[in-house]
């Protein structure tokens, strides 16, 4: 009973602790000062009596913690006093992520712990003067040699470079791709026949071309597949080209007109939405290209094909009603549309938030719409917890305290949850 009664106590007594700090924040709110963050319009509800339930501390799941520490990083809403208290605890993940907050490189470059730098370098997305802090805040003699030869080895594939995303390397820092349209001609005749089922990276030396119309005129006619290939990769195009390559046989040559080049025409884009979901390498392309045709998409709500059914929420006249009938669909990827659209209602986020497809789920538990109560029960399941933590309604100050709750446990040894053996 004493137990019982002291474990009581302290659960209240965290709680208590919480509600303080999260009261104190909502205090702060209209006279943000150094160290404190404003609390965005995503996050309502920052006194919820639902936050205590992540404390105490000896209640959660040591994974579950573990889970909160490499997620954190990655919510949009998190402050950057936040990520600098991640990089104090040896979190470095969400370094990858191409909109961090102005300063977090910079800090990272130079931290004390000599891991973080060490992931620094070898994420490699530093500026010369972020490269040369880096050097100067490791003294490690060995760290220094692997600093170095990471640094070497990406200023050489930068002199290998000759285009943009998705060109291949040169094959030495002098070469040059041919000039005339002679040896245009005489280059691509050498082009070998490639299986078209086969991933393409495309032709460093067309790659080097890509600003100059008269060649891409010259060689979006090829015969050769990885020629037209290598074309559509280009960012932008004359006009003549673009038609051309729209229309190839090759849907490849399409997808990365689609991917690739901001000419782009809307016709064409939506005829590769229908059959193509979008790459780590291009994300979200064609359906967030700027010429993707969005009015009128309500035509697709009813089609056949799940691909054209979900760009039917992009047609601006497309309601909540909408939206909610599409989070019904039987098909994932539609209800996946539905579990990233803003307008979705708080209790189709909390039922696809347990939706039978993890695309799904992905979408939708870090949704702004999934009410307190429930992102808490998201937050403290092992399945969940990871994505749920990158909801950007988490109060700050809870953010914070969840950071202090885990990183005890990156250095501490294994142990079982509660209640097992």
């Amino acid at each position: 009973m004493r137990r019982r009664e002291a474990s009581e106590s302290r659960t209240a007594s965290s709680s208590n602790q919480l509600g303080d700090a999260l009261a104190d924040e909502h205090r702060q709110e209209s006279r943000p000062g150094p160290g404190l963050q404003p609390v965005t319009e995503n996050q309502p509800a920052a006194h919820s009596p639902a936050w205590g339930r992540l404390m105490p501390a000896d209640e959660v799941d040591r994974r579950v913690g573990l889970s909160w520490l490499s997620g954190l990083g990655f919510n949009r809403a998190a402050p950057v006093e936040l990520l600098f208290k991640l990089l104090d605890v040896g979190v470095t993940d969400f370094l990858y992520r191409e909109d961090l907050p102005n300063g977090v490189m910079d800090a990272a470059a130079v931290h004390r712990i000599r891991n973080v730098r060490a992931h620094v370098a070898e994420i490699g997305r530093l500026s010369p003067a972020q490269w040369g802090r880096l050097l100067a805040a490791s003294p490690e003699p060995d760290l220094r040699e692997q600093l170095t030869e990471r640094a070497e080895e990406l200023l050489a594939a930068q002199r290998l470079s000759r285009g943009g995303r998705g060109v291949g390397p040169a094959p030495r820092p002098d070469a040059a791709p041919p000039a005339t349209p002679v040896e245009i001609a005489a280059m691509a005749s050498e082009v070998p026949d490639i299986d078209p089922r086969g991933s393409t990276t495309a032709l460093w030396w067309i790659g080097a071309l890509h600003a100059n119309a008269a060649a891409m005129r010259q060689l979006a006619s090829s015969p050769k597949l990885l020629v037209r290939r290598s074309v559509a990769r280009a960012p932008r195009l004359p006009s003549d080209v673009v038609e051309l390559l729209a229309r190839d046989e090759d849907r490849v040559v399409r997808l990365f007109l689609a991917e690739s080049c901001d000419d782009a025409p809307p016709e064409m884009l939506l005829e590769v939405a229908g059959w193509w979901d979008a790459s780590y390498s291009f994300p979200g392309r064609p359906r967030n290209h700027p010429n993707f045709p969005r009015e009128g998409l309500l035509r697709f709500a009813a089609d056949p094909n799940p691909r054209l059914r979900a760009l039917a929420l992009d047609d601006p006249a497309s309601t909540a009603a909408h939206v909610e009938r599409a989070s019904h669909d039987p098909h994932e990827i539609v209800r996946r549309s539905a579990a990233q659209d803003p307008r979705l209602a708080p209790e189709a986020a909390v039922r696809l938030a347990t939706d039978p497809d993890n695309g799904v789920r992905w979408r939708a538990v870090p949704h702004p719409a999934v009410p307190p109560a429930e992102l808490v029960t998201l937050l403290l399941d092992l399945r969940s917890a990871e994505i749920a933590v990158r909801n950007p309604t988490i109060p700050v100050p809870v953010m914070h305290r969840m950071a202090e709750v885990a990183a005890p446990w990156l250095a501490a040894p294994r142990r079982s949850p509660r209640g097992q053996s």
